[in-house]
């Protein structure tokens, strides 16, 4: 097994150089890492003896000799990255810069041991088929919904589980204990906009948001290159932001929250209500087996009453955005998660009215993406490249 440890502040900051702009060439690390030529060609050695890194390429001339340019290597050491939301399990494999997906499954969740067990029986399982030895795993990434105790690894008491038993869950030690892997731990927002931000959408900007909706609402943001985090490393603050002190009452208790108005479980709850109060239901189910998904497909064939719902529930979250946006001021907003998926009228006209409403407006222009460059993998490559972050900084 690779042991990060073992390499200087040096080595450190050039593979994470490599990792993040290579192909790069010797006189690009010079001049960006700022370091002497022979430092240079002493923390790289270890790089390249380690096969971390290797010569992938001859760059253009700029007038004299052709540069070697250096380059992660794709296929010698890998990251588990695994994101663990209300009502599944996504496991993928990875690459060290990210560029290649090995193998992906979603499994279902249910109590704590058994979820772990099967994570880790998974692993396992595709590491086998992968024909990859552990020693070439560097570690795994969990991003999971919270709040959390990162240090001790523990998930505290996450809203709408599937079980109670999760409660203050050890997910790291049970993970590492059975694979013997090195394993980190954040929530899965974080995760997500930490892969956007260093190898996706929000390559070219320093403050990024990442919104992900589903039955709750979950957000990571970066401001200035730097992670926002909340108490308890929570990452439902905005989804519990009052936007109607005499609103419906929110499953924390509190009344008039963004989640009230937002979430799938809503959409469909509201749908169903209207059905029951007269309105046309023009599908080929029954109102007991519609889903959220059917309103979400049937407000964008253009049918009235899924349009109503969805567009109300949208102009709600676009007016909290566009607060949020006002507060932190994002170069980039990535909307993700089930409803965005499914729905492209949700979308639109929540970026539109965000777009409309922050103060800003006229002095700056705020980009919107549908599902960002890693769409339904964001929070599990963001996962994995929390691992190599994590053992670079220490």
């Amino acid at each position: 097994m690779c042991n990060f440890n073992n390499f200087s502040i040096h080595s450190k900051l050039l593979l994470s150089l490599i990792q993040k702009r290579g192909p790069i060439a010797k006189n690009e690390l010079f001049l960006i890492a700022n370091m002497t030529l022979s430092t240079l060609q002493r923390s790289i050695k270890p790089l390249i003896d380690e096969e971390l890194i290797i010569e992938s390429a001859i760059g253009e001339s700029t007038g004299g000799r052709k540069p070697t340019l250096y380059d992660i290597n794709p296929e010698k050491f890998y990251i588990i990255g695994i994101d663990i939301s209300r009502t599944y399990i996504r496991l993928i494999v990875t690459n060290l810069n990210l560029s290649s997906i090995f193998a992906e499954k979603v499994l279902p969740i249910s109590a704590p041991k058994e979820s772990a067990g099967l994570i880790s029986d998974t692993i396992i399982e595709v590491l086998t088929h992968l024909s990859i030895p552990k020693p070439n795993v560097i570690g795994v990434g969990i991003g999971t919904v919270g709040p959390l105790d990162r240090e001790k690894g523990l998930i505290l008491n996450p809203r709408n589980f599937p079980s109670e038993e999760w409660i203050n869950f050890p997910i790291k030690a049970e993970i590492q204990q059975k694979l013997d892997l090195p394993v980190f731990i954040d929530n899965g927002a974080n995760s997500a906009v930490l892969a956007e931000h260093l190898f996706g959408a929000g390559k070219a900007f320093q403050s990024v948001a990442y919104f992900n909706l589903g039955i709750g609402i979950r957000t990571g943001v970066l401001s200035s290159g730097t992670l926002i985090r909340t108490a308890a490393d929570s990452e439902d603050s905005f989804g519990h932001m009052v936007i109607d002190m005499d609103g419906d009452k929110c499953s924390c208790g509190n009344y008039g929250c963004v989640e009230c108005y937002c979430s799938i479980d809503v959409i469909k709850n509201n749908f169903v209500s209207k059905v029951k109060m007269g309105r046309n239901l023009n599908s080929t189910k029954s109102i007991d087996e519609i889903t959220y998904i059917d309103i979400c497909e049937m407000a964008d064939n253009g049918d009235e009453l899924a349009k109503e719902v969805i567009t109300n529930s949208a102009s709600v979250f676009g007016l909290a955005l566009a607060n949020y946006i006002n507060l932190l001021n994002p170069e980039l907003v990535i909307l993700s998660g089930p409803l965005i998926n499914y729905s492209s009228l949700f979308y639109n006209v929540a970026a539109k009215a965000a777009s409309k409403r922050f103060y800003l407006k006229d002095r700056s222009k705020i980009i919107f993406s549908r599902g960002g460059k890693f769409q339904t993998n964001s929070m599990a490559l963001g996962s994995a490249a929390m691992v190599i972050e994590e053992l670079l900084s220490k």
